[in-house]
């Protein structure tokens, strides 16, 4: 589940982002919108957001220095810029604090949906964008949210059906079936994915093992572990490290302002 921090103090732009992004995001959390530089780094403090939908020119200051507050507090964070300055020295600006995207206003909603998707992709997580035929009803997306967000922080430990089953006290089969209808795929092959992504953070960033990164993610076993992520990757996790260690994409780590 990616939390996603909407930054602008246009009521109706908030609502309108806010109803897109549920239409097309399963597993996207869009916390409360943020109207001032205050509100916006408190909400950051204390929700910590991992992607910033920020809306430059609705703001009561110069927006670039309130992403710039932000990013400070949570480096890692994926930043989107909305804006209606098209010009060389707002792209540029843009391009060196690292954004995932610059979209101008008024949004393009496709556009907007294809950005999200790259957040939550580079932040190593499964996306889910459009898996629906059609839209959820408020119970089913908190059913859901709360599926998610149970396996994204027990995803190390033995999950199966039973246990989803059970702390949301449904039947078995319903929850299979259930899962499978909102997010697209069952839930084992979610499971896998999301933890094959984890791997792959610590194959970049850390000088663990390959067993001891095995068992972090869930796997007892770690020549099972290995195949399973040769079979969904195309590399065993030592040719990745290989290749990926040291990668990452930084939000904005660079000092725009003096």
């Amino acid at each position: 589940m990616c939390r996603l921090l909407i930054v602008s103090n246009d009521p109706n732009e908030q609502r309108i982002l806010q109803q897109s992004i549920n239409d097309s995001f399963m597993n996207i959390k869009v916390l409360p919108p943020a109207e001032t530089e205050q509100e916006a780094l408190a909400i950051a403090e204390k929700l910590l957001p991992e992607i910033l939908l920020i809306a430059i020119d609705h703001l009561d200051i110069d927006g670039f220095i309130v992403k710039r507050k932000i990013v400070q507090q949570l480096p890692n964070i994926k930043v989107i810029i909305m804006t209606e300055r098209d010009n060389f020295q707002s792209i540029h600006q843009a391009l060196r604090c690292g954004v995932i995207d610059y979209l101008l206003t008024p949004i393009d909603f496709n556009e907007l949906k294809f950005a999200i998707d790259r957040c939550v992709k580079s932040l190593n997580q499964v996306s889910l964008m459009d898996v629906l035929n059609n839209k959820p009803t408020v119970l089913a997306k908190e059913q859901i949210n709360t599926i998610l967000d149970y396996i994204h922080e027990h995803y190390d430990e033995e999950i199966n059906l039973t246990t989803l089953a059970d702390i949301m006290h449904l039947n078995r089969h319903y929850v299979s079936r259930f899962f499978k209808e909102a997010v697209g795929m069952n839930f084992i092959d979610y499971l896998t994915a999301y933890r094959i992504e984890k791997a792959k953070q610590l194959l970049m960033k850390t000088e663990e093992s390959i067993t001891e990164i095995s068992g972090t993610v869930g796997y007892i076993d770690s020549t099972y572990f290995s195949k399973l992520f040769k079979k969904k990757v195309g590399q065993s996790p030592h040719q990745f490290r290989k290749q990926f260690r040291g990668e990452h994409t930084p939000a904005d780590l660079r000092v725009i302002y003096n």
